[in-house]
């Protein structure tokens, strides 16, 4: 469980990972998102676009998220339980106590 947080979780939250599909018809490898977790967690808009450095590139944010330890990668995506596709901006960020237990926020940029 990750703690005081998660009491506010609601279900629904999708990870998409970009994954091999299949092939076209010279041979090559397609590539699409692809389902990857169904997790429950905490979505927040964040007021105006919060603006991040990191590794002297900004990085723009448009909303947060919240979610028990997972695997999730800065390359995958989000979707939230509307539709609506994010971006993850950056490392996820693990918050990890010393039993293991914990979350992760995720900065996100809306993109569809």
């Amino acid at each position: 469980m990750g703690g005081l947080i998660n009491r506010f979780y609601t279900p629904g939250h999708k990870i998409q990972r970009y994954a091999a599909v299949g092939q076209d018809s010279y041979g090559g490898t397609t590539y699409d998102w692809e389902p990857h977790l169904t997790v429950e967690g905490k979505l927040w808009q964040l007021s105006g676009d919060k603006k991040l450095s990191a590794d002297k590139d900004t990085i723009f944010s448009t909303h947060k998220f919240a979610t028990d330890i997972a695997d999730i990668k800065e390359t995958d995506r989000y979707k939230d339980p509307s539709g609506k596709i994010y971006e993850i901006k950056g490392h996820p960020a693990s918050r990890k106590r010393q039993d293991g237990t914990g979350h992760i926020e995720l900065d996100l940029e809306l993109v569809m």
